[in-house]
This record gives structure tokens, C-alpha cells and sequence, in this order.
């Protein structure tokens, strides 16, 4: 069992990789201002169903994968030799991967911010019309400081409780800018004064953090609460009141402009919370653990550090289970009774996510519980299915049928999950991420489980395919963003040419070299290359 190979899995692993390349080349077209390029033929609604249809099972997927060949790998070669490879693979490519990839990210960030200033410019200079704008709603008229497009937009029916895409509600994001008229309009149009981020911040609490006096004073008026918690335990006025180096740190990793001015700006919104009954009883000790959560460090190389404390975890309880001699009954593993159990344990972890249509992302230096238990579900149960024959042989194999079973979930659970109804809506997430991951073993058991060469280096060249493309499938958009030119095109443009350009560099930089021993195993070259 230890020699067998499993095609479709390492397929499968790959197909995952791969996903994240679509996932960030089509994040230019959503019209988010955190990410670093933002198109000018954005187009929310299109790329935003495209990122929660890859997001919402992608990972999971790939965590369920590891922690089969995790299991597979310690049967084989014993805790030592598990240990080593892991190292190998994973350690050494993080370790080298955050020093090259943090300060290209740092410089992207620059380069991006002057290009987005600019194209902001434009539009103040020339409107709305044919600069893209129109495409991007609510979100992409509340960024631009757009007051009239709003109004138009939500007198023609636009959710004023609509979220972005990184879960915050259009009256955090006008509260974040500072656009006190806009906060007000919202608030009269219906907006929700206590929605929460996926942090749990309310839009008095961001405000509040980055000195916008005229958005805090039209919140406190329409009545919001000056003493709202987060869901790391902080206060509104702590918020006001935190070191003012956090406020740079998470302001230079979001985008968001930082000048001399707000510090003495935020003594006043503290000022102004006290007299509106503000009181400072939260979790203050919290406030550097949690920045060191979310500040980009790792950026989209986190996986490999959760899947360092996903091993780290992993040694110490395979080998109590091997001493104990524990063994699992076949109904725990075996579809679809194993889902009894999964959907709630799995729908615990959602619930500390909110605002996203699947799991939340942390890149920073310490690692966020919430997410590693989330990932730690489908890890360890992909290390339990190892040698039971199960997932192996059979688990999805009417495909079809559990793919079909995912649309409705998808479909209302992404809707839900975002509005009023957020806790049908992260069942219905989980749901969605089990019902496709059993589709997509089946699926590719069925069609890609006989070794085929092409597939086969393919998934070969998904791992640095991944860990390169990030850098420049950004510095491509931030390229792009000016051009007028549809946004499918442009986005497979983006796509294909950061995937061929790595492909010929993993050909022949990477495959038979030191760096693609580390990667996937020593390779030979092929004999009628190697003598020519």
C-alpha cells in the first residue's frame, strides 16, 4: 500500500494549485481596493461569483489531499523521515519563498497605490463614463468618493448592506475613507449601524482606528453603538486610543493612505466617544497578536506555514493512536454517513469567520486558531481515510450527482451568507465544500487515475507554478489596469501568460535542477535530451 501511486490525487493537489493562479488573476477585476491593481473594466458581479465558486472549496480540497499523503508518507518512511521530507518540501520552500516574495510584495504595493491614485484622478477629471467605473456598483462609487453615484445607485435599488468581497459592509468601507455624507446616506437608506467585518469591527470601530472625525460624529448621531466589541475583544475606544504604529502597519498592508494628520485626528474621535459615553474595557492585550494574525507576511505562501503546524500536531497524535491501538469505525469515513459529523464540526470553525463564503485568510507571522482548526478538519480526515479503501476506490464516484447537490447551496448559501442570514449561509458553505471536494475525488478517480505523462508533469510543475506566480500575475494587472479592453479577455491574457512564462522556466530552470529536487523529487533528464 506504502508504493502504490495515487494519480488522481496528485492531480488533484495540482488542479488545486492551479486554482489559485484563476483566483488572483481575476482579483484586479472585483473592484477591491486592498488588492494592489484595481482594473478599470472591473466587474464585481462576474469575478465575484468566480471567486467564491474556486474559494469556497479550493483549500480545503488541498488540506484534505495533504493530510492523506501526510498519513501515507509516516507509514512509509516513520516519523523521522516524515519530519525531513516535510522540512524539505515545505520549510525551505517558505523560508526562501517570504524573503523573495515580502519585498516584491512591498514594492507592488507602492507601484499599485500610484497607479490606483492616478486612475482616480482620471475619473474626478473626466466622470464616470468610459472609465470603468460604472462597472464596479456601489463598492467601486463608494471607493471613488462618488456621492452622486451612490445615490443613484441606491435609489435604483442597490443593497445598502451589501459586503465586499473581503466581507466589510458598504458603510465600513464609507467610514474607512472618511465620507461622513456618504455614511449618512447609507444609514438613512437602510444600512445596518452595527454590521460587522469579518474581523467583527462595526463601521464606529474603523473609523474610530483611522481618525475619520466627520464619519464617527454621523455615526455616533444616528445612533450607533460607542461601545461595540470585535471579535478580538476590543472596544470602540480602544480602537481610537491603540499605538499608532498598528494603524501604519495595517494601513500600508491594506492600501489605505496614512498621513501626519491622524493621530491628532484620532485623539479627537477618542475625545468625542468619551463625551458620547465611550468606555475602555476590552482585551488591549490582544491587539499585538492580533495584528500579527493579519499583517502580510507570509502572503500566498501561508498555506505551507499552516501546514507546518498542521505536522507539527500531526507527530505527536499519530504516534499516541499507534501506541493506543485505536481505530476508527468504516461509517465514520465512508460517504455520505460521514458527513452526519463533518457538516457540524466544520460549520464551528465557519461560524468564526464571518462575511466569507468559506474560510477567512490570515497571512501573518502567528497563526490564527480559528483557521488552523478549520484546516485541521480536513487534514486530519484526509489522514484518516489513508488505507481504508474508501476514498481511495469509491467516494464520489456518481460525481455528477454531488456536484449537482452543490449548485443550490452555492447559490443561496453565498447570498446568505453576506446578508441577514449569515448562519444559513455558512452551512450552506460547508455543505458546498464537502459535496464538491467528494465530487471532484470522484471525478478525477474516473478520468485522470492512469499516470498520464502530460497530466503527470503538470502536476509536477503545479507546486512552483504557485509559489512563483503571485508577484507577477500582479505586476501584469497593475500593467493592465489602464487598458481599455473587456475583462475576461484581459484576465485569461494574465492568466496564460504568467503560466507559460513559469512553465518554461520550470522546464528548464526548475525540473531537474537543485530547486525541483526540493520541490517534487529528483528528476532525470530524458536520454534523448541529456546527450544532446
Amino acid at each position: 500500500m506504502a508504493g502504490q501511486r495515487y494519480h488522481f490525487l496528485d492531480g488533484l493537489r495540482g488542479v488545486a494549485m492551479l486554482l489559485g493562479i484563476v483566483l488572483h488573476g481575476g482579483m484586479s477585476f472585483l473592484g477591491f481596493p486592498v488588492w494592489p491593481a484595481v482594473d478599470v473594466k472591473s466587474d464585481p458581479v462576474v469575478f465575484g461569483w468566480m471567486l467564491d465558486v474556486i474559494h469556497g472549496f479550493r483549500m480545503p480540497l488541498f488540506f484534505l489531499v495533504s493530510g492523506f499523503f501526510t498519513a501515507m508518507m509516516w507509514k512509509k518512511r516513520g516519523t523521522g523521515g516524515l519530519v525531513k521530507q516535510r522540512l524539505l518540501r515545505i520549510g525551505v520552500p517558505l523560508l526562501i519563498g517570504t524573503i523573495i516574495v515580502a519585498p516584491l510584495m512591498w514594492g507592488l504595493a507602492a507601484w499599485g497605490g500610484a497607479v490606483k491614485s492616478e486612475q482616480s484622478a482620471a475619473r474626478e477629471g473626466q466622470g464616470l463614463e468610459g472609465q470603468g467605473l460604472e462597472g464596479q456598483g456601489l463598492e467601486g462609487a463608494i471607493v471613488e468618493g462618488d456621492l452622486e453615484q451612490v445615490t443613484a445607485l441606491l435609489e435604483g435599488g442597490a443593497d445598502p448592506n451589501e459586503v465586499d468581497q473581503g466581507g466589510t459592509p458598504m458603510l465600513g468601507l464609507a467610514a474607512v475613507a472618511g465620507r461622513g455624507g456618504m455614511v449618512e446616506l447609507l444609514i438613512d437608506k437602510g444600512a445596518d449601524l452595527e454590521g460587522k467585518g469579518s474581523d467583527g469591527g462595526t463601521a464606529i470601530m474603523t473609523a474610530a482606528f483611522f481618525g475619520r472625525v466627520e464619519a464617527v460624529e454621523k455615526l455616533i448621531e444616528k445612533g450607533a453603538d460607542v461601545n461595540a466589541v470585535n471579535n478580538q475583544g476590543n472596544t470602540v475606544l480602544q480602537a481610537a486610543t491603540m499605538d499608532f504604529y498598528v494603524v501604519e502597519m495595517v494601513g500600508e498592508a491594506f492600501g489605505i493612505p496614512i498621513d501626519n494628520e491622524m493621530p491628532e485626528r484620532r485623539v479627537e474621535c477618542a475625545e468625542i466617544l468619551r463625551e458620547a459615553g465611550a468606555v475602555d474595557e476590552g482585551n488591549s492585550s490582544m491587539d499585538w497578536y492580533w495584528m500579527g494574525v493579519f499583517i502580510p507576511v507570509f502572503h500566498h505562501l501561508w498555506f505551507l506555514y499552516y501546514l507546518l503546524w498542521l505536522l507539527a500536531i500531526f507527530v505527536p497524535v499519530a504516534l499516541i493512536w499507534r501506541k493506543l491501538g485505536w481505530r476508527i469505525p468504516f461509517w465514520v469515513i465512508k460517504t455520505p454517513g460521514c458527513l452526519l459529523w463533518l457538516i457540524p464540526l466544520t460549520l464551528w470553525p465557519q461560524t468564526g469567520m464571518p462575511g466569507m463564503f468559506g474560510p477567512g485568510t490570515a497571512v501573518g507571522i502567528f497563526p490564527w486558531g480559528t483557521k488552523l482548526g478549520y484546516y485541521a478538519i480536513f487534514f486530519f480526515f484526509g489522514a484518516l481515510c489513508f488505507g481504508r479503501g474508501w476514498w481511495e476506490e469509491k467516494a464520489g464516484s456518481k460525481w455528477w450527482a454531488w456536484l449537482l447537490a452543490a449548485v443550490p447551496f452555492f447559490w443561496f448559501g453565498r447570498e446568505w451568507v453576506r446578508g441577514e442570514e449569515v448562519l444559513k449561509g455558512q452551512v450552506c458553505a460547508v455543505v458546498y465544500a464537502w459535496l464538491v471536494i467528494i465530487a471532484m475525488m470522484g471525478l478525477f478517480r474516473r478520468f485522470l487515475n492512469g499516470g498520464h505523462p502530460k497530466w503527470r508533469y503538470l502536476s509536477d510543475s503545479s507546486y512552483w507554478l504557485y509559489l512563483a506566480h503571485l508577484p507577477l500575475i500582479i505586476a501584469l494587472q497593475i500593467f493592465l489596469s489602464d487598458l481599455d479592453f473587456p475583462a475576461i479577455p484581459k484576465f485569461l491574457f494574465i492568466c496564460f501568460a504568467v503560466t507559460s512564462f513559469l512553465l518554461l522556466i520550470y522546464r528548464y530552470f526548475v525540473r531537474y535542477t537543485w530547486i525541483g529536487a526540493i520541490l517534487n523529487g529528483r528528476k532525470q533528464l530524458p536520454s534523448e535530451e541529456s546527450s544532446s
